[in-house]
């Protein structure tokens, strides 16, 4: 639904700063990754679900390794 563009684009922003502010709260940080790697594991699965090609899921395949590398960062610290 329309609604949910909204509301997805909120979370993302939420996390990324959340992530930002983890800088210098690192309680922030695994939360804040995980939901990331939550949603963009939701953007690869509807770019498969349309049958996007492979360049346009990339960005987002990208971002999903870097939320992951983040994540694992923190729970290592």
């Amino acid at each position: 639904p329309a609604w949910m563009v909204g509301v997805i684009g909120a979370l993302k922003v939420g996390a990324a700063l959340a992530l930002l502010v983890g800088i210098w709260y690192r309680p922030l940080v695994l939360p804040a990754a995980l939901l990331l790697w939550v949603l963009l594991l939701g953007a690869l699965a509807m770019h498969f679900r349309i049958h996007d090609p492979l360049r346009k899921s990339a960005p987002a395949a990208g971002m999903l390794a870097l939320a992951l590398v983040i994540a694992l960062g923190s729970v290592s610290r």
